[in-house]
């Protein structure tokens, strides 16, 4: 989860400026309700914030390799 960060004064005003422990409320719940095995939650998260690190710990912390996870995204179409 990421907070929208006005890019310019031709975008839009920033609505609401969220907390950071509504930020950390909201990674526990991802986690720990609907099984993410990881949630990056934050202010100046984005998107794909440390999504190839995250995703290979993920897979470690199940028990495989580093090699399954290359195999993983090779079957997934990445490098």
């Amino acid at each position: 989860f990421g907070q929208y960060l006005r890019p310019s004064r031709s975008h839009l005003d920033v609505f609401e400026y969220v907390h950071p422990d509504v930020f950390e409320t909201w990674r526990r719940v991802a986690e720990a309700e609907f099984d993410f095995l990881y949630c990056a939650s934050g202010a100046m998260v984005r998107s794909s914030y440390k999504a190839g690190e995250l995703f290979v710990e993920a897979l470690l912390r199940e028990g495989r390799t580093p090699e399954d996870a290359r195999r993983h995204a090779r079957a997934a179409g990445g490098d």
